[in-house]
């Protein structure tokens, strides 16, 4: 039977991170309850515009979108990416997208929603954290607006930041349900790292295994990562009927990755395979 557990934190060694705020130094760490320094790190998807000032006030009449967050606090860690998962009704017409704020942050994000939608449905907005960010709680409020320019009420996520480790090469899984999903690396020695073996003789260590859902769960190097081929890999744990949504961020030699994907009923994904040489991580997609 699976321990949800945390195996243990390493003292570690604190890579830079693409998108930091210029006036922090590479091994300072960033308070996530300093709002405006969070907010200008957080790695938000592709399209998103900050903003100053605050968002839009919602829209008081009946034609404004509704939205729920499905969850009002999660976890998630350094590295990682924290999938704030939410669901929307009454649009009239397409849903446009969201705004996003961190709670006390003089900015703010609008968030375009690149896809046909229902009047009603479910999403995620994934919230990238650089390997930097220390241990604590921000929270999010968030809204979504129509094509008409209606702005649905605010509602609030609180993302408790675990310190996990990072180093030479980080490999995170989370995921937008309270389901148990698996993270598996496989590395240049063949030897596969997971709940089962939580260390690897290259020096890969899972150091966070959760079965209460939306992760995370970590890998990583902290130093000397071997150069070869890497594979990793999500398996729905917990078979599923309905499909689970994954990020997957790997942190190493300067980059920052992300992988998104889908497990149901017990399936296992190949998320993807990359191989590093000496400071160069190279992808297979």
């Amino acid at each position: 039977m699976k321990k949800s557990c945390l195996l243990f934190i390493l003292t570690i060694l604190i890579i830079s991170c693409s998108g930091s705020d210029d006036s922090t130094s590479e091994n300072e760490l960033i308070d996530p309850t300093d709002s405006n320094a969070l907010s200008r790190v957080l790695i938000m998807p592709d399209g998103t515009q900050s903003n100053q000032g605050n968002p839009p006030s919602p829209s008081a009449n009946s034609e404004a979108p509704l939205v729920l967050n499905q969850v009002s606090s999660i976890n998630s860690s350094n590295g990682s990416t924290s999938p704030l998962a939410f669901s929307y009704s009454n649009v009239n017409g397409n849903l446009g997208g969201c705004y996003v704020q961190v709670d006390g942050a003089g900015n703010y994000f609008t968030v375009p929603y690149n896809s046909n939608s229902a009047s009603s449905g479910n999403s995620q907005l994934p919230l990238g954290i650089p390997t930097n960010v220390d241990e604590g709680t921000f929270c999010v409020n968030f809204c979504v607006y129509d094509t008409n320019g209606f702005v649905s009420n605010i509602v609030y996520t609180c993302v408790n930041v675990l310190r996990l480790g990072t180093g030479a090469l980080q490999i995170s899984l989370s995921w937008n349900n309270n389901t148990d999903q698996d993270l598996y690396v496989t590395d240049p020695d063949g030897e596969i790292i997971s709940f089962t073996n939580t260390q690897s003789s290259s020096g890969g260590i899972l150091d966070r295994d959760d079965i209460d859902g939306y992760g995370p769960e970590n890998i990583f190097w902290l130093e000397d990562a071997p150069d070869g081929t890497y594979n990793v890999k999500v398996n729905d744990f917990e078979n599923t009927s309905t499909p689970n949504i994954f990020y997957i961020t790997i942190n190493g030699s300067g980059q920052s990755r992300n992988f998104e994907g889908t497990t149901q009923n017990g399936s296992t994904a190949d998320v993807v395979t990359f191989t590093k040489n000496g400071d160069n991580l190279t992808f297979i997609e």
